[in-house]
Formats: C-alpha cells, structure tokens, sequence
C-alpha cells in the first residue's frame, strides 16, 4: 500500500490497516507528501495520545508548504487544545494564521475557527463555544478525516462539559438522520448515565461495540462502564470492571473536556485500589494545571473529590469539598452528600435537594445514604419513599401534548417571538431544520395558520 493509499484507507474508516500500512512506510522511509506521517499522527490521536498527535503534526506542518503546512498546524492545534495545552494550542493557532493566505480553501479558515472555538471552550466559553462548533459543522465544507474531533460531536461535548446536558442530548438528536458513530453513541451513553437512564446507557454502550473503538473512545466507554458498575453498588462488580478497563485508561491523555468523565474513572478506581485512584487523579489534577487552571474544571474537580470522599467515608475530605463548591449550581448538593458523610442529616433538606437533581439515580442514592443515618425509623422510610418516587418520576416522564421534547423547545422560542434564525442559534440547530420541526407541529396539532399555530402552543406550553 503506497502512501495515498493509506491515507484514502484511513479516511475511509479502514484504520487498522490504515495504521500498519503507514507504519511499514514510515519504517522504509518512502512516505510521499508526509501522507503516512498524517496518518500516524491521527493514529496515535484516536489512541488517546492527543499531545504525541499534536507533536507529530508540528513537525509535518514544517516539512511541508502552503495549504498543507497550515491544515497540519492546525491539526496540532486541535489536539493539543483537547489535550488541554492551552498555550500550545494558541502557539499552533497563531502559526497556522500567519501562514494563511487569501487564497487558502475555505475548509482551513472554517478549520482554524474551530480550533479558535475549541480553545475558548476550554477556558470556560462554553455556551459561546457550542453555537460557533454548531454551526461550522453545518458549513458547507468537506470533514477533515484526519482530525482529532469533528465539530458536531465537539459541540455536544462542549455543552457536557458546561452542564447543558439537556441541550447536549437535542444536538444529537438532531443528528439522528446521519450514520452512527462509535463517538455519538458514546456520547449519547454518558448523557444517559449523567442522567441516570441507566439502561439507556447500558444500550448505547452495547450500540458502540458494533464498530471499531480505538482508546480515545474506549476511555469514555470505560468511564460509563464504571458508572454503571459503580451505580449497581456490587463492589465485586466494580472491582472486576475497573480491572478490566484499567489498561485501557493507563497512559491515555486526560482530555480535560472530558474532565467528568475522568472523575467518574477516579471514584471506581479509589473504590478498587487507592493506588489506582490516586494515579487517575494525579493525571486529572496535572490535565487542569496545563489547561491553565480554569474556574469550572476547578469547580468539577471538588465535585469529584466530594465523591471519593463519599465512598470513602472521609468527613474532613468531604467537607472541604463541599464548602469549595458552596457558591456553585451544586452547592446544595454537594452539602447534601457532605452531611451524610458527618451523619447530621437533615430528611427534610435532603429531599427537596434531591427533588431538584437532573440525575435520577443521584437522587435515589442521595435519599436512600440519608435515610440511613438517620435515627427515626420513620422519618428514614419516609424519606427512602421518597427517593423511589423520584426515580420512578424520571422514569415515566414523557413528552406531552403529543410533541417531543425538540418540538417542545422550539414551540416555547415561537412563543417567545424568536424567529425561525434565532431559534436554530439557540437550539444549535439550522434554520432549515427549525422550519420542518415547525411544519411537524403544524401538522400534530392540526393548525392552519400562524394564529392558529401561536394559540395552540400558547394552550398547551404557556405558563
């Protein structure tokens, strides 16, 4: 296999022989145009190396010129940012820029806005960050196949990563009409297990394995296998989990926006062996440091450690972990579990606070650990009651009104007098794709006309 060939290969999903093809050339010193050089830099990217990718493509970017250079600057810019070398990133950014010229193809200027994007999420743009991937993925420019991350899929994990899960899921099923990837469906599996849908999750975590997964994916795999493990409360079942994607997390590269992911890792390795734990947050606290230190991925950082410290029955840990994330959206959460943690429990508290969790099996948890340490009898199956009628809310939850959740979203915005452009920008989702969601309503709740459409949603969705 000549080197084009390999590079057609990889691009077209052949990676494994992608890979080895390009490393025999590689070894003959025969690579033309730096082809297999490109595909072992995406290579050791999809393996969870993003910071070895970036160092690749750097030296590629300076054997080759023009177009060429600046899509393998870029490259490295985009693995280092989700690396989380910020610096780096923006070193790589600005170097590609300097050598982009008026005549450059409109697929490296969209490429480097969204190296631009990646880099401000990271430094906590999130919502900003999310609309301008959105919509660079919706441009009409051919996908880099050898990229490190596709900007549809990083938008959604963008939104994960700035806590709108909810507007997470609505990205990808806007994208239900395009072919699954292994990446999308894993995705779609964290969001379950955040959520707590847990055969959701355990769905969409089987989806996944009917296509090849390289270590990149194969961590986040390995962070909803463990929570599912984790979330069973069978220590033997957790244990042999960890054991088993323990190879796969050992020396992958913490992508920091993917921090939760990597705190959900290190709550089932402490539960295993503090060694482990303590390797898996050692990488975690290094991935922040070099992200420069970022206010969320610091605020996410407490949030896992308040979680080791829950399964560890640590007060003091516990504590500490719970006051740093006072001021914060899970502030009272996280004082919740900390009063567990001391056995001053107060049923009262607890329940409303785990009345206001998104995740369902949070919340269950959450009451079924309080009701524990508490010392009447009836007011711990009260409050138990109250975490199984939680659970089985979130379980029964359906659309009304014979509208799905999208339809739903984009009924309110009408209400609220958006147009059909700025709904799609809210909703990161095209104009066009707004209008048919607004034609299916039509149709669901037989309307004519637009007086007719506003009265009927101003029925069922207002107030």
């Amino acid at each position: 296999m000549k080197a084009p060939d390999v590079d057609q290969a990889w691009r077209a999903g052949n990676t494994a022989a992608a890979i080895e093809a390009a490393d025999r050339i590689l070894a003959a010193g025969a690579d033309e145009n730096c082809l297999a050089a490109g595909v072992a830099a995406a290579a050791a990217a999809a393996d969870g190396s993003l910071l070895d990718a970036a160092a690749r493509w750097r030296v590629i970017a300076t054997a080759l010129t023009g177009a060429p250079s600046v899509a393998a600057q870029a490259r490295a810019a985009l693995a280092a940012c989700l690396g989380g070398d910020v610096e780096a990133a923006d070193r790589d950014l600005a170097a590609a820029r300097e050598q982009l010229s008026g005549a450059a193809p409109r697929g490296l200027t969209v490429f480097l806005d969204g190296v631009d994007a990646a880099i401000e999420a990271v430094r906590g743009g999130f919502d900003r960050a999310a609309r301008r991937l959105a919509g660079l993925a919706a441009a009409t420019v051919p996908v880099d196949g050898l990229a490190a991350e596709q900007w549809d899929d990083l938008a959604v994990t963008v939104l994960i990563a700035g806590g709108d899960d909810r507007t997470a899921q609505e990205v990808l099923a806007a994208g239900e009409d395009r072919p699954p990837t292994a990446r999308r469906r894993l995705l779609a599996a964290w969001l379950h297990l955040r959520a707590g849908r847990l055969a959701e999750a355990r769905a969409a975590i089987v989806s996944a394995g009917d296509a090849p997964v390289l270590r990149r994916d194969a961590v986040l795999a390995a962070a909803v296998t463990i929570g599912l493990a984790r979330r069973t409360g069978d220590a033997d079942a957790l244990r042999a989990t960890w054991r088993r994607v323990a190879p796969v997390v050992a020396g992958a590269d913490v992508e920091v926006l993917l921090l939760d992911a990597w705190g959900e890792l290190s709550v089932g390795a402490a539960a295993v062996s503090r060694f482990d734990g303590e390797t898996v947050v050692e990488a975690m606290t290094c991935a922040i440091a070099k992200a420069g230190v970022p206010q969320w991925a610091l605020r996410a950082n407490h949030w896992w450690k308040l979680q080791r410290a829950v399964g560890a029955g640590e007060v003091e840990a516990a504590v500490q972990a719970a006051a740093a994330l006072r001021e914060t959206d899970r502030g009272a959460a996280a004082h919740a579990w900390a009063s567990v943690v001391r056995g001053a429990v107060n049923g009262r508290e607890v329940a409303a606070v785990a009345a206001g969790l998104d995740d369902a099996w949070e919340a269950m948890a959450l009451c079924g650990a309080a009701a524990a340490k508490l010392g009447d009898p009836a007011e711990a199956r009260e409050l138990l009651s109250t975490g199984r009628a939680l659970r089985a809310r979130f379980a029964t939850e359906e659309p009304a009104d014979g509208l799905s959740k999208r339809e739903r979203s984009v009924g309110e915005l009408l209400l609220d007098g958006l147009t059909q452009k700025e709904i799609g920008a809210r909703l990161y989702i095209s104009p066009k794709t707004v209008e048919q969601h607004v034609a299916r309503i039509r149709q669901k709740l037989a309307v004519s006309s637009r007086a007719e459409l506003m009265a009927s949603l101003r029925s069922r969705l207002a107030g």
